[in-house]
């Protein structure tokens, strides 16, 4: 919402929990409640506004199981659908948000727009929304891009998670953690989303990733230097399915290898951010852990 807001946008954001507005409202956003289940509570929203981003997601916690992740991609589906819709009757553009584990089933191959969505199970969702956007961008002219980032870091969210087990010495990396992440600061996948309402193209996909993806042990042992912690032991992948879910450690076990070209050359987009190891520091400083 910063990028947006520097880019001279007025920003409205939905909140479940109207508790959670401040930290929105801080950066001069104004805040309504709603939920994805409920279209009634958002839709009403699209004929008030110039563009619309779906950056929501359902929270699951605790195991991963199937019908917790069937349950997270319906209520994407719905909130999709249902935004889609709007947009398309009032001619107004749309910003998807999916990942990059809609192509997790390349070896470790570098993978770019062009190629078809080999989805991980936790991906599918995304990678059937895609589809389906894309398709009603050619046939019935919906104004929908679709941005795909990689493994998104700064303070808050997953690392910050992270971070707060490795201070309790409780992480653990899953198996011999050499699948390769590219990765992405949160305020550059920011700043595409202001790029993507200028330069996005209908129908196009566009992943994000800075320019030195690294294996995912090596993001785990350089946040722990960072914190002075201990590097993570290692527990093998079919405990950790048991212990979190069979979907959720296929998942982190992914590799995110991804192309940032066209991002680069169609939306004029720059990471700020190129390393993650240079910017780790920064962040840690500014996690609450």
């Amino acid at each position: 919402m910063r990028a947006l807001r520097r880019h001279g946008h007025a920003v409205w954001g939905l909140v479940r929990d109207p508790a959670k507005a401040p930290p929105l409202t801080a950066i001069g956003a104004e805040v309504f409640a709603g939920d994805m289940w409920r279209p009634e509570t958002y839709v009403p929203r699209v004929s008030e506004v110039d563009a619309v981003i779906h950056a929501a997601q359902q929270r699951t916690t605790g195991r991963w199981t199937r019908a917790k992740i069937h349950a997270m991609h319906e209520s994407d589906t719905r909130m999709t659908r249902s935004l889609a819709a709007a947009c398309l009757a009032e001619q107004k553009p749309f910003v998807y948000t999916s990942g990059a584990l809609t192509h997790a089933r390349y070896g470790g191959a570098r993978v770019d727009e062009s190629m078809p969505a080999r989805p991980c199970l936790l991906a599918r969702g995304h990678a059937e929304m895609e589809a389906e956007l894309v398709s009603l961008a050619r046939t019935r002219g919906l104004r929908a891009t679709i941005i795909s980032p990689g493994f998104v870091y700064g303070a808050g969210g997953i690392l910050e998670t992270m971070a707060r087990l490795m201070r309790r010495g409780q992480y653990r990396l899953i198996g011999p953690a050499d699948n390769r992440w590219s990765l992405v600061h949160i305020d550059d996948l920011g700043e595409a989303y202001a790029l993507v309402l200028e330069h996005g193209r209908p129908g196009e996909a566009y992943f994000l990733g800075d320019d030195h993806p690294l294996s995912r042990r090596e993001v785990v042992h350089r946040l722990a230097a960072v914190l002075d912690t201990p590097a993570p032991k290692a527990v093998p992948r079919l405990l950790a399915q048991l212990l979190f879910g069979r979907p959720l450690v296929e998942a982190i076990t992914a590799p995110l290898y991804i192309s940032n070209e066209k991002a680069k050359r169609e939306l004029h987009w720059q990471p700020s951010h190129v390393n993650y190891a240079d910017s780790l520091p920064a962040v840690v400083a500014g996690m609450d852990v």
